[in-house]
């Protein structure tokens, strides 16, 4: 028998060899092809990945948890999970409505709130110095009826030691140690039929949006077959401090340190080693660089979310300090290799500098963690993928950009990525190969009399390209919020796909005298729909978008688009005109339907109606017409004709108002709110 059981171990042994060999499944236990269920603390966030620590291995015999069990410490092995759109993100919640029941039931009673020591029978609360029946307070050792003291610890009826806090034989809460009738210990809050008495905390699961999910969260992972996450499931969320700490200066490794005040003037500061940094301004020192050379070079470095969410690796990287280069070049050619970076606590000042990198997520100016960074022309290019000029990792910050030139060369690098507060003036910013712009999140983009200009290729991850897109994408780099975009006077091109699109958040765009230059195929002008793009942004079905959109003195052109999920608020002023038509676009995945699109076109607008058109809500002081010059037919979808026109279209609405209602549109801000002063030192 036990040779036919050492035939078959072997045999199965053999077969899983091979099917390791083979692909079918990784031997990490995390990617084993059944079905499984990982727990861990969230270290990292990346665009469909999420990084956990599984708890340390403990030293000695497992224990029995007690109150005095020490809270588990992550500090294991590194697990990679893998994010799909299907993943389902849920939270665990105390469940409050069971909680209320079972509180009501315990407080049923009519006696009075018992106190954590021992109620006398019927009586009054007691506390540690016990209160004879309605009669003085009397200390721990209490005095017995026959005038000898009695110790905390009293002696009941039957001889068996009972403590201070006893409960009497009316079932009233006895302390710890106390004595059951039979002599046996009892627990303080066990009742007569051997229950605790005690409240039983109950949970309940609520799903939660992807971006809820962030670093120093304890999550469990439901992994299918394939090894993809089909459900996380977070059993606690970071408390204050615990997620996205900000590094020390002893998580950094650099060539050149600077914790003291310094000014130097045409040095040269270089960097080979791997996520290292080349110059590190921390400790509150103030560095002042003039007329510096700054270069990076790596062929080991990872880059990644270490690079793009803190500045490793970065050329010239702040944290709690503050620097300034004047006159300067700062080249890298490495992953992960940021020109300049602000971080935390941290000012980054710089001018007439020259900046360039040439490797994957290595961005030409950065804050993150709420770092600030003003620059007064700069000369900017990068060349990777996923290498914005002007960009803004997770805690976000602020900066003020006037004037220069931010150039990008790579996929997926906007000329700038805003997950922050940024402003830019009279600055040259264009995308070779992707977006123009990126918002995502709570966070802020205003231009004035900037020339942009954008270039996303058609991919197989998306169903028409964009220009300018406003978005909550993946968890947990970008707080929920509403995405801001504004551009006063200027120049935008697109060279391929629509101009704006919006999707899974809150959003508001303003635009002001802005020349817009068309692609020869214009997919649309503004797009404000759910999605399913791969990446997940938002669960398919119940990720649309909540747009208001105000044009002042603007000429645009091409169809708005609209879904059943999405809420859009179109505003047309001071003399602005629309050629194109409004696009209502099925969403059948939409649980919730209650989308609509509202337009509002003041007095000396123009909307030129292109096809027929499906909106709710039409206030126009304005004109409509078609592309000859017709009037345009406006019907209720009640069957209500609101005006027969003599053109060849439709606009179908569910309500119309012959005079605009313009309260709610948006105001584009000053650059005065957002500029700097140029630093003596710069002077």
């Amino acid at each position: 028998m036990k040779k036919y059981a050492v035939v078959i171990l072997v045999s199965a042994l053999v077969i899983l060899a091979l099917a390791g060999c083979s692909g079918e499944f990784e031997i990490p236990f995390f990617r084993q092809s059944t079905e499984q269920t990982v727990t861990g603390q969230v270290c990292r966030v990346e665009d469909d990945l999420l990084f956990i620590r599984a708890e340390g291995e403990k030293d000695g015999p497992e224990e029995e948890k007690d109150e005095n069990t020490p809270v588990p410490e992550y500090t294991g092995e590194e697990l990679e999970i893998r994010l799909t759109k299907d993943t389902v993100f849920m939270i665990r919640r105390p469940d409050e409505e069971a909680e209320g029941k079972a509180e009501s039931a315990q407080d049923g009673s009519e006696r009075s709130e018992e106190d954590s020591n021992a109620v006398a029978d019927d009586g009054p609360e007691e506390d540690s110095n016990a209160v004879a029946d309605d009669g003085p307070e009397e200390d721990s050792n209490a005095v017995a009826d026959d005038g000898s003291e009695e110790d905390s610890n009293a002696v009941a009826d039957d001889g068996s030691e009972e403590d201070s806090n006893a409960v009497a034989d009316n079932g009233s809460e006895e302390d710890s140690n106390a004595v059951a009738d039979d002599g046996s210990e009892e627990d303080s809050s066990a009742d007569s039929d051997g229950n605790t008495g005690e409240i039983q905390e109950k949970f309940v699961e609520e799903e939660i949006p992807a971006s809820h999910i962030s670093e120093g969260d304890v999550i469990s992972a439901s992994l299918d077959k394939k090894g993809n996450a089909s459900k996380i499931l977070v059993i606690s969320q970071a408390g204050p401090g615990d997620a996205g700490k900000l590094r020390e200066a002893e998580d950094y490794d650099a060539a050149v340190e600077f914790a003291v005040d310094i000014e130097t003037d045409g040095e040269v500061f270089s960097s080979k080693g791997t996520d290292e940094n080349t110059v590190h301004v921390y400790g509150e020192a103030r560095a002042v660089l003039k007329n510096a050379e700054i270069t990076r070079t790596s062929r080991d470095s990872a880059g990644g979310s270490p690079s793009v969410s803190y500045g490793v690796g970065a050329a010239l990287l702040t944290t709690n300090g503050i620097s300034y280069i004047k006159d300067s070049t700062v080249r890298t050619d490495a992953s992960g290799a940021a020109g300049i970076f602000s971080y935390g606590n941290a000012h980054a000042y710089a001018m007439n500098t020259e900046v360039s990198t040439r490797q994957d997520t290595s961005s030409g100016i950065q804050t993150a963690g709420g770092g600030q960074l003003y620059a007064w022309n700069l000369n900017v290019e990068t060349f990777g993928t996923s290498s914005a000029a002007i960009s803004s990792g997770r805690g976000g910050g602020r900066m003020a950009v006037d004037g220069g030139a931010y150039i990008t060369g790579g996929a997926d690098s906007p000329a700038v990525s805003c997950g922050a507060d940024i402003a830019v003036r009279e600055a040259a910013l264009t995308a070779n190969a992707s977006e123009a712009v990126r918002v995502e999140g709570g966070n802020a983009l205003h231009l004035y009399e900037c020339g942009l200009t954008g270039n996303m290729g058609d991919d197989l991850y998306n169903d028409s390209a964009w220009n300018v897109l406003l978005y909550q994408g993946r968890p947990g780099d970008f707080e929920p919020g509403n995405s801001t975009f504004e551009m006063k006077g200027g120049r935008l091109t697109a060279n391929n796909g629509g101009i704006f699109y919006t999707t899974n958040t809150e959003s508001t765009i303003t635009l002001s005298n802005v020349e817009i230059v068309y692609p020869d195929v214009r997919d649309f002008f503004l797009k404000c729909t759910g999605n399913d793009h791969p990446d997940g942004w938002g669960k398919a079905g119940s990720n649309g978008a909540d747009c208001l959109f105000t044009a002042e003195g603007q000429d645009m052109e091409g169809d708005i688009v609209w879904d059943e999920i999405s809420q859009l608020d179109f505003y047309m002023t001071k003399n602005s005109t629309l050629k194109g038509a409004v696009l209502q676009e099925k969403n059948d995945g939409g649980k919730d339907r209650d989308g609509y699109c509202n337009l509002y076109i003041e007095e000396g607008c123009t909307w030129t109606v292109t096809g027929n058109s499906s909106l709710n809500r039409l206030s126009c002081s304005g004109r409509i017409e078609d592309d000859e010059g017709k009037t345009v037919t406006i019907r209720g979808k009640d069957g209500t004709v609101y005006v027969q026109g003599t053109g060849k279209y439709t606009i179908t609405v569910v309500s119309h108002e012959p005079a605009a209602n313009l309260s709610g549109a948006s105001e584009i801000s000053r650059w005065t709110d957002h500029q700097t002063e140029v630093p003596e030192i710069f002077l």
